[in-house]
């Protein structure tokens, strides 16, 4: 295949029958294959040399469909997966890719368990659950060898993409889409309050706010996710480990000097009136409306933001100011790709060839420049114009953050769904004064431990 400038793919995609063309003519899964189809590298079989018959006439092997279980469907995200796959399939003669449209999170292991496990699905982070039923395949025959990258290849990514979905030294898991959590905010709200760089520390963020509050009543300072992926950063940026050393994690560890201090500065916001809690969707309407200054989110929202201004104001993105430790934190999340048993070894090196595609530099940087999402990689990242990170600071905090020795993956024990609704309860009831932190921090270890013992983790 011919190198592909990351400006031409999208002039490639024909405008009238594209991806997102077949999908409004009712084409979905076709359509959406497509897109991660645009995702695969050399799939499997691609620039094979024809085969030929005892006759001498020359035929091509068979096309190899795979169909890969995932949820990006509308949107920018989905615009882009669209374009991708697209181009994938324009270019791979030999396999197609098409999309099933649906949560393969919640699906793909009861799909396993019916008999009719998907061949490639994006599930989030909880893979133990899948390891542990021995539906997934280890990705690293595949990773390292023949039609793999060199392990020196391999260390161009970013560290806490290849510790996400592995398990035992196996991966099982690729991020298909790597997200980061960030502050979006009303550019022209701060700069009015005097607020031109982003705070250094939580307690500078604090300053700002109360300075935002005092500048207008009527705007909210800043909107927080009650979710774990929002309050495990703060926690580590303050020197908090999730687990109890040695523990070979059944027992977290929120109640310690970190879990107090972080949830002692979310309640004095809350009770002070500079925080809300609200959600995605909530948060990205109330900031294009002018009501709220600052939005905590992921840089997956990045582009829905962008979209939900529309142009209105200059959208700023900081990332997460540094705790007591000296730094800044945060937690890698996000879908990620995985090749599900009991289906024939084309089938899987087809599969293996989409992903592979997709973690490659062109079609990385390209996923990253059209979403938010964190490009992975050193070499993905170098085909970012320095000029569109200038101008996309979302972008630029994303990649920024993936690539930081302190963004950690998320932990992957079989119980840890539990974990993450008893933190986000905890939290919230503790912030809003429902509950006193010392006594939410205790019962939330107590709760941990009951849950992580009595489910096998791996």
């Amino acid at each position: 295949m011919g190198a592909i400038g990351i400006s031409g793919w999208a002039a490639r995609v024909p405008r009238g029958a594209g991806v997102r063309g077949q999908l409004r003519a009712g084409g979905r899964r076709a359509a959406l294959g497509a897109i991660l189809a645009t995702l695969g590298l050399a799939a499997a079989g691609c620039g094979a040399t024809p085969a030929t018959t005892a006759g001498g006439h020359r035929h091509r092997p068979p096309v190899i469909r795979v169909v890969l279980w995932e949820s990006h469907l509308a949107g920018p995200v989905g615009n882009a997966v669209a374009a991708l796959a697209s181009q994938f399939n324009a270019s791979h003669t030999n396999v197609r890719l098409s999309l099933n449209v649906t949560s393969a999170s919640t699906k793909a292991l009861g799909a396993f368990e019916a008999g009719h496990p998907p061949l490639l699905a994006e599930i989030s982070h909880y893979d133990n659950s899948f390891v542990s039923a021995h539906a997934l395949l280890s990705l690293n025959r595949f990773m390292y060898g023949a039609r793999g990258l060199t392990r020196a290849q391999w260390a161009t990514y970013d560290p806490v993409f290849l510790a996400n979905g592995e398990v035992g030294g196996q991966h099982y898991r690729l991020m298909a889409g790597m997200k980061v959590s960030q502050l979006t905010f009303n550019q022209t709200l701060l700069q009015a309050a005097g607020i031109t760089s982003p705070p250094a520390t939580w307690a500078a963020l604090y300053t700002d706010l109360k300075i935002l509050k005092a500048k207008d009543p009527q705007v909210i300072p800043l909107a927080w996710k009650n979710s774990s992926a929002h309050e495990i950063p703060p926690f580590l940026s303050n020197g908090g480990e999730i687990f109890k050393p040695g523990s070979h994690d059944t027992r977290t560890d929120w109640n310690s000097p970190a879990g107090v201090q972080t949830f002692d500065f979310f309640r004095m916001l809350y009770r002070q009136g500079l925080m809300i809690f609200s959600h995605g969707a909530t948060i990205r309407a109330d900031l294009a409306a002018g009501k709220l200054a600052i939005g905590d989110g992921t840089s997956a929202g990045y582009a829905k933001a962008l979209d939900a201004v529309a142009g209105k104001f200059p959208v700023g993105v900081w990332p997460y100011p540094a705790g007591s430790s000296g730094h800044s934190a945060n937690l890698a999340q996000g879908l990620g790709f995985v090749i599900m048993v009991d289906h024939s070894p084309a089938q899987d090196a087809a599969a293996w060839e989409v992903i592979k595609w997709l973690l490659s530099p062109k079609p990385m940087a390209y996923w990253s420049m059209h979403t938010g999402f964190a490009a992975v990689s050193a070499g993905a990242r170098a085909l970012i114009p320095s000029s569109f990170m200038a101008s996309h600071p979302g972008i630029a905090v994303s990649n920024a953050e993936a690539a930081s020795p302190h963004t950690i993956a998320r932990p992957i024990p079989a119980a840890y769904a539990e974990v993450q609704s008893a933190l986000d309860t905890a939290f919230f009831n503790a912030v809003t004064g429902r509950e006193s932190v010392s006594r939410a921090l205790a019962a939330l270890d107590a709760t941990d431990h009951k849950y992580l013992t009595s489910a096998s983790g791996l």
